[in-house]
């Protein structure tokens, strides 16, 4: 999926790149996953249920929308889990260093490794609050570091 639509419809004047606070990078991997394959097609799927959505939050009054949204392109990267999280850790960090607000939409577990380690960079005391069923702490694991485990 080449990402070329707006994210969520909105205007294209608030989905351009420069005026935008907000960066959104969609990352479709799914190379390290063990038990039930799919995360690849998350982004996507996040995507044009996006275009469903109401764009009014109406616990904090605001449309957060209206700051500006840029869709980046895909992160492709699959040679290998290594090359996907200096893929993500490179991109994040170019969009961080250019002020925006980035988030990613994955993908499994270990696109956070490279996105963790750009604002690891950027900023002083990060922390990073983990919520999953499961810890996913093991050190390795199918012979490599960097996996959704």
């Amino acid at each position: 999926m080449k990402t070329n639509t707006n994210y969520a419809g909105i205007p294209q004047d608030l989905a351009q790149l420069e005026k935008a606070k907000i960066v959104l990078i969609p990352v479709p991997y799914d190379g390290t996953s063990t038990w039930g394959k799919g995360a690849d097609k998350g982004p996507n799927a996040f995507l044009e249920a996006s275009e469903n959505m109401e764009l009014y939050d109406i616990e904090t009054d605001t449309e957060v929308y209206k700051q500006g949204i840029y869709l980046a392109d895909e992160i492709l990267e699959n040679g290998s889990p290594e090359s996907m999280v200096d893929a993500v850790h490179k991109v994040t960090k170019e969009y961080i260093k250019r002020n925006k607000f980035v988030a990613l939409i994955g993908g499994e577990h270990s696109i956070s490794i490279g996105s963790i380690r750009a604002f690891n960079e950027c900023f002083e005391n990060l922390s990073v609050l983990h919520i999953d069923a499961h810890a996913d702490l093991r050190k390795t694991y199918q012979g490599t570091q960097y996996n959704h485990a």
